[in-house]
């Protein structure tokens, strides 16, 4: 199977959840700042035609596709792949591993909602988890240097961002340089609708999405 998918243009990594992990785990382990982002269909077909946004995916250590129908899209039909995809299974684990290893984690998100559901789900694992601050970023905020420097003065593991493309891309790959962490895990909704997926509302929302997102697929793979 190949190492690499292209969707909409964005290339990602096509590797297993225990791969995922690894990959992960030697991030924890080096000096300088390492990243991950989960992508969504969302994602992929609001910012796709960015191309500062592009170039700042380009610059990530490892972009998982975080919908099955992302890998459809390249049509990769591993029965596994899709379940581990569908189940959240990488983001599980890596959790439970911040869990185990008594990890400190920094939240950033652009409402006092999505920090609370961010926090919602780090409860679920607070016999280890330790969330060392948070805080509200947005474009119009203009609170980067001063969210950077408490960032540097907690002694973070890793930052949690549930911030919106394209600002979470262009935020990382503008300060990666200035942060002193390990990793920086991009993950947008996937993280809160992993722990609430059977929602009938969520679903409903993600049939229709689903459906955005494959005429958007077909429409490009005619244009080629």
């Amino acid at each position: 199977m190949e190492e690499k998918i292209e969707v909409l243009g964005i290339k990602m990594d096509c590797l297993s959840a225990k791969e995922e992990m690894l990959l992960a785990m030697q991030f924890m382990e080096n000096d300088s700042v390492d990243t991950i982002e989960i992508m969504t269909m969302d994602v992929l077909m609001n910012s796709g035609e960015d191309a500062d946004w592009k170039s700042g995916v380009e610059g990530l250590r490892l972009v998982i596709p975080g919908e099955a129908e992302i890998f459809e899209a390249a049509d990769i039909h591993d029965r596994m792949r899709l379940k581990e995809t569908r189940d959240r299974v990488f983001l599980k684990m890596f959790m439970k591993y911040l869990q185990k290893n008594r990890k400190r984690v920094y939240l950033l998100g652009e409402t006092e909602e999505e920090l609370a559901g961010v926090e919602n789900v780090i409860r679920k694992y607070n016999r280890g988890i330790r969330i060392t601050g948070h805080a509200l970023l947005s474009p119009e905020n203009r609170r980067e240097e001063e969210v950077i420097n408490d960032i540097n003065g907690t002694e973070t593991d890793c930052i949690i961002s549930v911030l919106a493309s394209p600002y979470q891309e262009e935020f990382i790959s503008r300060n990666k340089t200035l942060l002193n962490v390990k990793v920086w895990l991009g993950c947008g909704t996937i993280l809160e609708r992993s722990y609430d997926g059977h929602r009938l509302l969520r679903r409903i929302r993600h049939f229709f999405r689903k459906t955005m997102f494959q005429r958007e697929v077909e429409k490009q793979q005619k244009e080629k």
